[in-house]
C-alpha cells in the first residue's frame, strides 16, 4: 500500500509514539513477530499454538491462542528482545489454563480437598513442562540456565488457585530477584492491556472490575518505577516504561467505553453535574488525595466520589456483601438527589456504573501524566490492612 505523504510527517511519527495499541485479531507466524527467533521460543509457540487448542474459546469468541499471541506482540512493540521475558510471554497462562481444564473436566469444587488437588496437579504441568523444555534445549545444546530462568517467571506469573488476585500480583512486585521481577511486570503489563481490549461480552460492572484490576497493578508499577533512581536504570527500563504508558492508555480507554455505554440508558441529563461534582471534590481534596474516605453525613453530591477504592477493594478480595452494600447506599443516595428525573432501578445503576468509571480513568489519567503521583496504601505490601486504603497525590 502506498503511503500518504502526511505519514512521513513530525506530526504523524509523535502520533504513532503516542497511540494506543491495537491487538491482533488473527494468528500470525511466530517470525512474523520475531524475526531473529530464538529456538526455545519456535519451539513454545508451536507447543502452545497446538495445545491451545484443547482450551474454550475466549469469552469475546476469539481464539484462545491469540492471548499469548498479543501478549508477545506488544512486549515486541515495547522494545523487549529478551528471549527469556517472549518465551514467558507465551507461556504465561499455559498452566493456569491447564489447571482450570481440569478442574472443569472432573468437577472438583472450591473447597479445600478440591484446591489442594489442584495444587498438586499444577505442580506435575510444570514439572512436564520444564522437563520437555530441558529436552529440547539439550537436543539444540541451549544452556539450560536459560530454562530455569523462562519457568521461574512463569511462576511468578501463575495464580495459584489457593490465592486470590492480590496474592498473586503481590507475588510479582515483591519478588526479590530483580531481573525475574522486571520480566514479570512487562509481561502482567502485556497480558492486562490484551484483557481489557477484548472486554466486548462483558457488561458494565464487569468491565470496571476487570479495569480496576489494572489499576492495582498500574499503581504498583508507578511505585516501581518511581524507586528506580539510578540514570542508567532507568535507560535499562524504557520497554517497562513505555508498556505502562500504554497499558494506562488502554485502561483509560476501556473505562471511557463504560462511561459511553452508561450514557446509553438516558442519564445523561445529569452527567454535567456529575462531572461539576467530581472537579469540586478533586480541586477541594487536593488532588484525590482522600477520595477513599467515606462520610455518610456528606449530602452534596461529591458523596459519590468517596469510597470508589474501597469499594472494588471489596470485589477484589471476594467481599462481594461488603461491595453490594456500598453500591446499593450510592444507588439510594442517587434516588433521593435526584428524585426530580424519577429514574428507574436501571437507570440509577447505570448512574453509579457512569460516575465510577469517570472517576477511574481520572485516576489512571494523574498515573500517566502526573510523575510523582501514586495512590498511596494500595500497594503490595499494604493492601490487607483493612479500613486504611486511602489516596494521597505525592508532592515533590
Amino acid at each position: 500500500m502506498k503511503k500518504n505523504k502526511y505519514q512521513l510527517s513530525p506530526e504523524y511519527l509523535n502520533y504513532k509514539e503516542s497511540e494506543i495499541w491495537e491487538p491482533l485479531n488473527k494468528i500470525v507466524p511466530a517470525s512474523q513477530l520475531f524475526p531473529e527467533t530464538h529456538p526455545l521460543f519456535l519451539c513454545l509457540y508451536r507447543k502452545i499454538k497446538e495445545e491451545y487448542n484443547q482450551f474454550p474459546l475466549r469469552k469475546n469468541g476469539e481464539d484462545p491462542f491469540l492471548h499469548p499471541l498479543n501478549t508477545v506482540n506488544f512486549l515486541i512493540k515495547a522494545k523487549v528482545d529478551d528471549p527469556i521475558t517472549l518465551c514467558a510471554g507465551l507461556l504465561h497462562d499455559f498452566v493456569e489454563e491447564n489447571v482450570d481444564l481440569y478442574e472443569k473436566k472432573h468437577h472438583l469444587k472450591n473447597d479445600a480437598a478440591g484446591i489442594k488437588i489442584l495444587d498438586q496437579y499444577e505442580e506435575k504441568v510444570f514439572k512436564r513442562l520444564e522437563e520437555d523444555l530441558r529436552t529440547f534445549c539439550q537436543k539444540e545444546k541451549i544452556n539450560l540456565t536459560f530454562v530455569k530462568k523462562v519457568v521461574n517467571v512463569t511462576k511468578i506469573l501463575t495464580r495459584h488457585k489457593k490465592h486470590l488476585y492480590y496474592r498473586s500480583i503481590s507475588e510479582i512486585f515483591n519478588c526479590k530477584n530483580e531481573k525475574t521481577k522486571e520480566r514479570a511486570i512487562q509481561i502482567k503489563l502485556a497480558d492486562r492491556m490484551h484483557n481489557i481490549q477484548t472486554l466486548s461480552s462483558y457488561n458494565e460492572e464487569n468491565r470496571i472490575y476487570q479495569c480496576f484490576k489494572n489499576l492495582f497493578i498500574l499503581n504498583n508499577t508507578k511505585r516501581y518505577l518511581l524507586n528506580i533512581t539510578e540514570k542508567k536504570k532507568r535507560k535499562q527500563l524504557y520497554s517497562t516504561t513505555k508498556l505502562f504508558k500504554k497499558c494506562c492508555k488502554s485502561t483509560y480507554e476501556s473505562f471511557l467505553n463504560v462511561c459511553h455505554l452508561s450514557l446509553m440508558h438516558k442519564v445523561g441529563r445529569i452527567k454535567s453535574m456529575l462531572h461539576l461534582a467530581f472537579r469540586k471534590y478533586a480541586s477541594e481534596y487536593g488532588g484525590l488525595w482522600a477520595v477513599t474516605k467515606v462520610n455518610l453525613d456528606e449530602k452534596h453530591l461529591m458523596r459519590l466520589f468517596q469510597g470508589i477504592i474501597r469499594k472494588y477493594d471489596s470485589r477484589l478480595h471476594l467481599e462481594f456483601d461488603r461491595f453490594k452494600k456500598m453500591e446499593n447506599y450510592e444507588i439510594d443516595f442517587c434516588r433521593k438527589y435526584f428524585a426530580d428525573f424519577n429514574f428507574n432501578q436501571k437507570q440509577l445503576q447505570s448512574l453509579v456504573y457512569y460516575k465510577d468509571a469517570y472517576t477511574l480513568k481520572e485516576i489512571v489519567l494523574r498515573l500517566l501524566y502526573k510523575p510523582k503521583y501514586v495512590i498511596f496504601r494500595f500497594g503490595c505490601t499494604e493492601l490487607c490492612v483493612r479500613g486504611r486504603i486511602c489516596m494521597r497525590e505525592r508532592i515533590k
